[in-house]
């Protein structure tokens, strides 16, 4: 927004001004990182549901101080406290919504997640888009946004006080009577009803078998199927982050201004188009990767499709600053490469919105054993936001100094993260969660050894029959 930097006295040459808009955007993923961390110990000891309330409390105090503040140290503690609560939330509510969805429409949530987050974003977008337009120029049209946003923190806020409690949470505190109510309240059945029964005894059985165990959780990471599987999840979080797509969010008018596009307007336009099309192809992928491609081929083909986007985006931009005599910015002269390049943005966000941005969040969900699988996630998710706010800190920076090699620098990473998927992802899809289990006991490093094939037609006569391995 026009009046911001002038504002908080974020002046100065190029590289000053590059690492001040880093540090405000950054602080905030780095709020995240530690709210992803510290909030695990708060959700076993208080339970998933009042983690959440208390998290959203927390979310909105941070969106409060941003909206009133008047120096450039109370937006960063702002920022900080807003990002706490982001992060814990982020950890806390896929886990919250795993631990009570019924087990045959469990996998579908993790894409469904992914296409709120985006439709969400696009949203945002277009807030800013509004108020640049309609809202005269002046410090309102930055705080309007920053007020919104604690409209959706006073929904989940408000929300979550009526909903039920985890019940694998209940479960592990012993508490049988409630895990009864609020099952018979999720489902809809009866008490004596075969599928109320069913899944108490599940249940209760993994729940005493957590009990039983003489081992610490954290001592269970360390054992080596654990630790192969922490070791994926943690590189497909930095790998999820080093796709670019964040540097993207959070800079898409700076990188739309570099190909030549002149005015605010404009670019947050240009921005706001990138967030419906990210939003229509997670909405597609919602009816279409999770049944035809398997986990693995999906990440290769996204892979590839960032990879081919970014290298002829770069090429394009390097053109454009030839021509210009060096020079990118609002003041180059727009030809076809920059309409070439601005295509390109849109078609990464296609290709990372049917493969890294969900099928990251689906595989961490499913290749953790129950008893871990909190405090592997809080590890993971951590690891996502602590990469998050260094691109958040290093875009503004590369974009500045090494323009176009911005580009080719994440298709590089798009190449090394889709032989990463090939070499050792093993395929989780049409796998129950205990073969997922006997896999990685196996201790078999290399998965592009492993044999096993997607059954795309039991797949397809399972979900017909309303059946869904998780």
């Amino acid at each position: 927004m026009p009046t911001f930097p002038t504002f908080f006295g974020i002046e100065g040459d190029p590289s000053t001004i590059a690492k001040m808009k880093g540090d405000v955007v950054s602080i905030l993923q780095a709020g995240c990182c530690v709210g992803a961390l510290l909030i695990n110990f708060l959700a076993d000891r208080s339970g998933r549901k009042w983690s959440i309330v208390f998290s959203t409390v927390i979310f909105m105090v941070g969106s409060i101080l941003q909206v009133v503040a008047h120096n450039l140290p109370t937006m960063m503690a702002g920022r900080f406290f807003g990002g706490f609560g982001i992060g814990a939330c982020s950890m806390l509510v896929p886990m919250y919504i795993a631990e009570i969805s019924p087990r045959k429409l469990r996998g579908r949530l993790g894409t469904l997640w992914q296409f709120l987050i985006v439709l969400g974003i696009m949203v945002s977008y277009w807030i800013d888009y509004a108020c640049l337009r309609h809202i005269p120029v002046s410090n309102k049209q930055w705080q309007v946004p920053l007020g919104i946003q604690l409209a959706p923190g006073g929904i989940l806020l408000i929300g979550m006080v009526f909903l039920p409690e985890s019940l694998r949470w209940l479960a592990s505190k012993g508490r049988d009577e409630d895990i009864k109510k609020n099952l018979i309240k999720l489902r809809g059945l009866p008490e004596d009803h075969p599928e109320i029964i069913e899944e108490l005894e599940e249940i209760n059985a993994a729940a005493e078998l957590d009990r039983a165990s003489k081992s610490g959780k954290w001592t269970e990471i360390f054992e080596k199927s654990n630790l192969h599987r922490v070791f994926i999840g943690v590189m497909l979080q930095i790998f999820q982050q080093w796709t670019g797509t964040n540097a993207i969010n959070y800079y898409a008018p700076e990188i739309f201004r570099s190909i030549g596009l002149d005015s605010n307007e404009i670019e947050i336009l240009a921005t706001g188009v990138y967030g419906a099309v990210k939003v229509a192809f997670v909405f597609i992928s919602f009816f279409m990767v999770d049944t035809k491609l398997g986990r693995r081929k999906t990440l290769f083909y996204g892979s590839a499709i960032m990879f081919i986007s970014f290298f002829v985006m770069g090429g394009m931009i390097l053109g454009l600053q030839k021509d210009n005599g060096g020079v990118l910015g609002s003041g180059a002269k727009i030809d076809a490469k920059g309409y070439v390049a601005m295509v390109c943005v849109y078609v990464f966000a296609i290709g990372y919105e049917f493969s890294w941005g969900p099928i990251v969040w689906i595989v961490c969900s499913e290749i953790y054993p129950t008893r871990i699988r909190a405090i592997a996630l809080s590890l993971t998710t951590a690891f996502n936001w602590a990469m998050n706010a260094t691109i958040a800190k290093v875009t503004p920076i590369m974009i500045a100094n090494i323009t176009y090699g911005t580009y080719f620098f994440f298709g590089t990473m798009a190449v090394i993260m889709g032989v990463f998927a090939y070499v050792f992802l093993p395929e989780t899809r049409g796998r129950s969660l205990e073969e997922i289990d006997a896999l990685f006991n196996k201790g078999m490093i290399l998965a592009f050894k492993d044999d096993y094939k997607v059954d795309k037609e039991q797949i397809k006569r399972d979900e017909e029959a309303g059946i869904y391995k998780d």
